[in-house]
């Protein structure tokens, strides 16, 4: 079944957003532009499709055009870009013909037979043979140029064409949303999502030729939505914060730039807090704006809020459950084993932090007191098999009687929760150990 592209009063149906994603434009880079194209207006009683002119405030210039992916050309032609690959999604209905004016106007004589052929098959429905020689053609005129007939309702095929066609090499890349079906810019968006991270891609950048806004106006507005650029950037650090903890990028985002030392301060067990004091003041005064911003700056202070303070066990304990959550499971084995033996040694000993001889000699003490120290046979276990399993994931010996633990998920997840609960018991019920 052949689906036309719906338009807007006859015109392409329009979109333009911008964005861009870390790092600065590079005039001179290469780039990729991507396009799409529907079906076109035609004027009554004239062979060609409807013209708008949209004014680009990057050159202070308006171009008439019935495309406007080839007004867009020209204008990053004129800005400097090198736009070494042009891809073009469509129907076997678009309004192909119109690529004859994205090349001068002194070549046209050359391809006008061509041109006449395309025009007269494409409100038909273009063949593919016919398509390709259209692209042959205007490739003399337009290196790197890819018309590309889709199936609107075949949601792979953009991104599937897009990982063929895109080099591996650095690239910044250019979408052009103006003319298609409504989901179709939606889902070529998403895959570009996708496609950043596995492709070199420096910049996204999206433009939209706003027909429906035009008005009385006499000329199409284009809308760069740089706001977009703000949005991927929050998502790209919101998502490697919440997977991994790093929140110096995310910090700088809310404006609050140079903490890269606080976070290695806490990997490394450190105590910054003077600084988590004033991250936590500044996120306090972001949070009262009551806007995106504010409930990202809550997001984050839940997790820092508690290590304020906090004795090296609290934090280590805490850190501990932060990448339990995020299901980094060996680190957070690790912080919680550690700030249980240091929780003992403060606890009875009142030594914090705890050199490594001094550790060992708690371990010994804690072999020698479980009675005193533990609450119940249920406390014992736990920190029987918690030191098993510790030893066995951080060295890889054998687990000796704990292997559901670093073999079975679900398993692990429970020994985890009872050791905070062991934690939890040992730092409000301590009781006086003898001396070590």
């Amino acid at each position: 079944m052949t689906i036309e592209v719906l338009t807007i009063e006859g015109e392409y149906s329009n979109i333009n957003l911008t964005f861009q994603v870390g790092g600065a434009d590079v005039a001179d880079s290469k780039t990729v532009l991507i396009s799409m194209i529907g079906k076109g207006r035609t004027k009554e009683g004239e062979k060609g499709y409807d013209k708008t002119s949209y004014y680009f405030d990057e050159i202070d210039k308006d171009i008439s055009t019935s495309f406007f992916g080839s007004a867009l050309y020209k204008v990053l032609i004129n800005l400097q870009h090198d736009v070494d690959k042009w891809l073009i999604f469509g129907t076997n209905r678009s309004s192909w013909s119109e690529l004859l004016y994205t090349i001068d106007e002194k070549y046209h004589d050359e391809v006008i037979e061509l041109y006449d052929k395309v025009y007269d098959e494409e409100n038909k429905g273009i063949s593919q043979e016919l398509l390709s020689q259209w692209q042959h053609t205007l490739g003399k005129y337009i290196p790197g140029i890819h018309l590309i007939i889709v199936d609107p309702l075949d949601y792979k095929i953009y991104i599937d064409h897009m990982i063929k066609e895109i080099p591996d090499e650095k690239r910044k890349l250019v979408l052009d949303i103006t003319h298609a079906f409504r989901h179709m810019p939606v889902i070529i968006a998403f895959s570009l999502m996708t496609l950043k991270h596995i492709k070199d891609i420096s910049d996204i950048m999206v433009y939209y030729g706003a027909f429906e806004l035009k008005g009385d106006k006499q000329y199409t507005p284009v809308i760069k939505m740089d706001f977009i650029n703000t949005l991927v950037s929050y998502a790209e650090n919101l998502a490697t914060y919440k997977y991994s903890g790093y929140f110096p990028p995310l910090l700088e985002l809310l404006g609050l730039p140079n903490t890269q030392r606080t976070y290695f301060w806490l990997e490394m067990n450190r105590q910054p807090r003077t600084y988590l004091e004033k991250i936590n003041l500044a996120l306090d005064k972001i949070s009262i704006q009551d806007d995106y911003q504010s409930t990202i700056a809550e997001y984050v202070k839940k997790d820092l809020s508690p290590l304020i303070g906090a004795s090296l066990d609290k934090r280590m304990v805490e850190r501990g459950k932060f990448f339990f959550d995020k299901k980094q499971y060996l680190k957070a084995l690790i912080l919680v084993y550690e700030g249980i033996i240091i929780a003992i040694g403060r606890k009875y000993k009142d030594i914090t932090p705890l050199a490594y001889d001094v550790r060992e000699e708690i371990r010994r003490f804690v072999k020698n007191n479980k009675n005193d120290i533990f609450k119940s046979e249920l406390d014992r276990e736990t920190y029987k098999e918690l030191t098993f399993t510790r030893n066995a994931a951080v060295h890889g010996s054998p687990p000796r009687g704990t292997q559901q633990y670093v073999e079975e998920q679900e398993y692990f997840e429970s020994l985890f929760n009872r050791s905070l609960k062991l934690y939890e018991s040992i730092v409000e019920e301590g009781i006086h150990a003898p001396n070590i």
